[in-house]
């Protein structure tokens, strides 16, 4: 009887989180041809072990030279340093006294509004950082990962920094 009702109240954690689970735009400002982060996000479903968890991305800019000259990329925007860090758990360990937290940091030089270039390099550090750091045993291309989606995200904006912070859903299959 227990081991039933342990199951039901999985169940719906699970279709909580699935279901509150809902593609966001990258910052407050409008962004050419939709969300930025559609091309990153596969809703269908999708069988494997769930991580769940904070994802921060913090940019700094502008960035200077020693010379005190502003770098920019080809497009004239401006380079900023991108910093991210993940902590995620297994949805199942969330109901453990002590759930096993794995955090994860990364930092680049991307260019400030380049959407695909910052999913690339955000999808790439979650690929072959944070799962493959995760699950040791991760072997691609046996094992595989998505991301399945992104919740409360809040934005910040302004002339020296962008902050955006998110909940993300991500399922391995091993």
């Amino acid at each position: 009887m227990k081991t039933r009702v342990g199951v039901m109240i999985l169940a719906v954690l699970i279709g909580l989180i699935l279901g509150a689970m809902q593609p966001a735009m990258l910052f407050a400002g409008e962004t050419p041809g939709g969300d930025i982060w559609d091309p990153l996000i596969d809703p269908k479903p999708y069988p494997g072990i769930w991580l769940v968890g904070p994802l921060s991305i913090y940019y700094e800019y502008p960035l200077y030279d020693e010379g005190g000259n502003q770098y920019t990329c080809d497009t004239g925007d401006p380079v900023a340093m991108m910093f991210v860090t993940v902590r995620l758990n297994k949805v199942l360990d969330i109901f453990r006294p002590n759930p096993k937290l794995w955090t994860f940091q990364y930092t680049n030089g991307v260019c400030l509004n380049d959407w695909d270039g910052q999913g690339t390099e955000i999808k790439n550090f979650l690929g072959t950082v944070v799962v493959p750091g995760i699950f040791l045993d991760f072997n691609p291309p046996k094992s595989s990962w998505k991301l399945m989606g992104i919740s409360k995200a809040q934005y910040h904006d302004d002339d020296f920094s962008r902050a955006f912070v998110s909940d993300i859903a991500i399922a391995v299959k091993k």
